[in-house]
């Protein structure tokens, strides 16, 4: 911040702190000063009150008195206003007291009483008829409770002392009772002028606040405002070029990373296909050479088994060499049927499968479960790509899982081609096997499928079997013919 925007800052923010503490005081000021006024308030609406109920009770001791001192008119209650009389005397005498000294007690509370010069000399004044009053009243309660000699004399002389004094008490008490109204009518209007002041303060205090404080800062932050708009504005504009640029440079790296996919899956598609010639020559040469040689040799020995053998020990060697021959064409046929079995370039991907796993099943003694609803060839490179994966899984399964069955299971949907394999083998982590401890069989599977577009799925864990599923889709593919799957079975049998 500049110095003469931090000056102007600090000048409007101690302005500001000034009008608020000022408005804070006025206000709280008020609030007290009202406070104290509604309590004062308070006490004088009870006094008013209690002042006005000593007229009332000047009257019920008149009444009280004239029944205890004729007693022939309700003799039966005669008991009852002579306790009514002694309550009567000590209310009336002890909020008499109360006005007159400042002190109000009640079973509620205490209030307080303030008494002006003038009430006092009211108090004064009417004194001496309430002391009159009150004697008087308290010789008839005791001479009802207590008879003495010539009582109806005491009592009429009693009676005709409150009798001619209650009028002097009642006027001087209504000039108490005015007092108190005046008085405390002259109290609220003078909370209302202290209010009214307060008021004009705050008013006054607010008008400047505006005019000195919000005023100034409305102007100082709208050219703020501006600056941050112009600002935003340019950041927007370096946003959107920054925007572009990313969106460029994100177009030109996807576009470099689906070249090098393409690169690289045209790599694996090279070297895949460079394996399956490979495997085709390996197996053609091991068919047509070593298997022919084997085949001779067989041959030559059954020709040596009509020349007679000199002994035993002749005859038996010459039989393990037989059984070693035959063996050695067995493991040589298998061997190049796993290279490339002619029977999944003449029949296709259902019967090469079938007696991939009756083979198998038949050299490991693992039983394996086939089923397939697949009636038409398939395009060369989706059987080989779906043998192959299927010859890795049965290895897998046999050689690692140690699975006692194995289901395999081809089918043909939705211009799909699906495989699932299932064991019952001990199972993996698939953790393990995504961080490459899985071995390259399962990268190989994944692979080949991925080379066709398709989908490459496995779920496995410890002690669960394992389970995979192979999609391959069909789109775009051309069609071949139906064959018979008993006749491919019965011609590869009878070729093998």
């Amino acid at each position: 911040m500049r110095p003469l925007d931090t000056q102007v800052f600090q000048r409007l923010t101690r302005l500001y702190v000034i009008a608020l503490t000022t408005v804070a005081a006025l206000s709280m000021s008020g609030q007290l000063v009202i406070q104290l006024f509604l309590h004062q308030l308070l006490d004088d609406s009870h006094v008013i009150n209690i002042a006005g109920r000593q007229r009332m009770l000047s009257q019920r001791l008149c009444k009280t008195s004239i029944l205890l001192c004729r007693p022939d008119i309700f003799p039966a209650d005669a008991e009852h206003y002579s306790q009514d009389i002694k309550d009567i005397i000590r209310l009336w005498e002890g909020c008499h007291k109360g006005l007159k000294g400042g002190e109000l007690d009640t079973p509620e509370q205490t209030y307080t009483v303030r008494n002006s010069a003038k009430i006092d000399s009211l108090f004064e004044e009417i004194n001496p008829v309430f002391t009159i009053m009150l004697s008087n009243a308290k010789t008839i309660s005791q001479v009802i409770e207590n008879p003495v000699k010539n009582q109806a004399d005491t009592l009429q002389a009693s009676l005709k002392q409150i009798l001619s004094n209650e009028r002097n008490f009642l006027k001087m008490m209504d000039k108490i009772v005015f007092q108190y109204d005046k008085e405390a009518s002259q109290r609220v209007d003078t909370i209302k002028r202290i209010e009214l002041i307060l008021f004009v303060l705050l008013f006054v205090v607010l008008v400047l606040e505006g005019l000195l404080i919000f005023r100034p800062i409305a102007n100082y932050i709208r050219v703020v405002i501006k600056k941050l708009t112009d600002s935003e504005t340019e950041l927007r504009d370096s946003n959107d070029m920054l925007v572009t640029t990313q969106a460029a440079l994100v177009q030109a790296t996807e576009e470099k990373y689906k070249l090098q996919l393409a690169e690289e899956k045209v790599r694996s598609a090279s070297l895949m296909e460079g394996q399956e010639l490979e495997r085709k020559r390996l197996a053609r040469e091991l068919h047509d050479g070593i298997g022919q040689m084997l085949t001779g040799l067989r041959l030559l020995g059954e020709r040596v088994r009509s020349t007679p053998f000199t002994n035993d020990k002749q005859e038996k060697s010459f039989e393990e060499l037989q059984k070693l021959i035959q063996e050695t064409i067995e493991a040589t046929r298998t061997v190049s049927f796993n290279l490339a079995p002619s029977v999944l370039s003449d029949y296709g991907l259902g019967p090469a499968v079938r007696i991939l796993t009756e083979q198998t099943s038949k050299m490991s003694g693992v039983a394996i479960d086939f089923h397939d609803n697949i009636q038409k060839r398939l395009p060369e490179n989706i059987e080989t790509t779906l043998y192959r994966v299927a010859q890795e899984a049965l290895h897998n399964a046999i050689k690692y899982a140690e699975a006692s069955l194995i289901s395999v299971h081809l089918e043909e949907t939705n211009q799909k081609i699906l495989m699932h394999i299932i064991d019952n083998g001990k199972g993996f982590e698939l953790g393990l096997s995504k961080k490459g401890l899985g071995g390259n069989g399962l990268k190989n599977m994944q692979t080949r499928s991925n080379l066709l577009n398709g989908q490459f799925k496995i779920q496995s864990g410890i002690g669960k079997g394992t389970a995979i599923q192979v999609v391959i889709p069909l789109s775009n593919k051309k069609k071949s013919s139906t064959i018979s799957k008993k006749k491919t079975l019965t011609q590869q049998t009878t070729t093998i």
